[in-house]
């Protein structure tokens, strides 16, 4: 797989613009850039390992909670015990940095959060599911970081989005959409989880960790988004406008010219479109009725159009890079 990650990052580096069409072909010679059969292979075992692995967690999750009544607390722990003490040694005696190693690591950070929901459940002890998700993933951020696995830091990243948003679930009338302050908080943890995908997993070893920047860009601009949106009604949300008007200018300028990333490019350009239609439909509130519903129709319609034809015409010079 050393070739395909050769191959990935002189295709990157070409729709950075960082290398020419010619020194693409002069690379290829040493590094083919289409996967071979064995390649495919390695891919097909390492995608069974890994389904292996969280079956046979929602396996002892799921024995658990069929067989609760029938046995005893102590065994229940020593179970749920065992089986993290059993993958832990497991990750250890691995060779540092394996598939088997980052597996068994996996396993230990799902076989931890049913050790919390069993203690939780045995002894009652009254904490919100919010408070069970942060302890999650506080006790396995170790775990995490050595594994050096793309699936356990997007378990980890799941449930800090999950522990911030029932804690401020609870506090809230409506979701989030009833607090500027809250909407603002959620848009700051996902920049901070953006920016730790995009600058620090690569120099924690994590090797193809673009999906994990796409998924934060993506928690970060819904919540960005919806604030923007809100902002143009109400004066308490104008702060998210602002905050959405200057990230989403930073992130387009990052994404485009200088490290190019079209699929977040992508979402900040539909993400624009939304939030300006509902800004045009703002300054023109008091207009006629019928004259304001067909003219954000074809602004919506061109806008998306035209950011589509754009989008197509970058692929394209892109792949023709390539």
């Amino acid at each position: 797989m050393d070739s395909l990650r050769h191959a990935d990052q002189l295709l990157q580096w070409t729709e950075q613009q960082q290398l020419s069409a010619a020194q693409l072909q002069q690379a290829a010679v040493q590094y083919p850039l289409q996967p071979a059969a064995s390649d495919w292979l390695i891919l097909a075992n390492r995608l069974m390992l890994f389904a292996a692995v969280l079956l046979l967690g929602c396996a002892v999750v799921f024995f658990f909670a069929y067989n609760w009544p029938l046995m005893h607390h102590l065994a229940k722990l020593t179970l749920a015990g065992s089986a993290v003490l059993l993958s832990g040694v497991t990750a250890l005696l691995c060779p540092t940095d394996s598939l088997p190693r980052r597996a068994a690591l996996l396993a230990c950070v799902i076989f931890t959060g049913a050790l919390l929901a069993l203690i939780g459940q045995t002894y009652q002890t009254g904490a919100d599911i919010w408070q069970l998700f942060a302890s999650w993933a506080a006790l396995i951020s170790p775990l995490v970081l050595l594994s050096r696995s793309r699936a356990s830091y997007l378990l980890w990243f799941l449930l800090i989005e999950l522990a911030l948003w029932r804690y401020l679930d609870t506090r809230s009338r409506f979701w989030l959409l009833d607090s500027a302050e809250k909407l603002a908080l959620f848009s700051l943890v996902n920049l901070l989880l953006l920016l730790f995908a995009e600058f620090a997993l690569n120099r924690l070893g994590v090797r193809q960790h673009k999906p994990l920047c796409w998924l934060a860009a993506l928690a970060l601009l819904l919540p960005l988004s919806i604030g923007a949106i809100i902002g143009t009604w109400q004066a308490e949300y104008h702060f998210n406008l602002i905050s959405y008007i200057m990230l989403a200018g930073l992130m387009a300028v990052w994404y485009f010219r200088w490290q190019r990333d079209l699929l977040i490019f992508a979402l900040l350009l539909f993400s624009a479109i939304a939030v300006s239609s509902v800004l045009l439909g703002r300054l023109l509130d008091g207009a006629d009725g019928f004259f304001l519903f067909n003219l954000l129709a074809l602004y919506i319609i061109g806008s998306s159009a035209g950011a589509t034809i754009w989008l197509k015409q970058l692929l394209r010079e892109s792949q023709h890079a390539e």
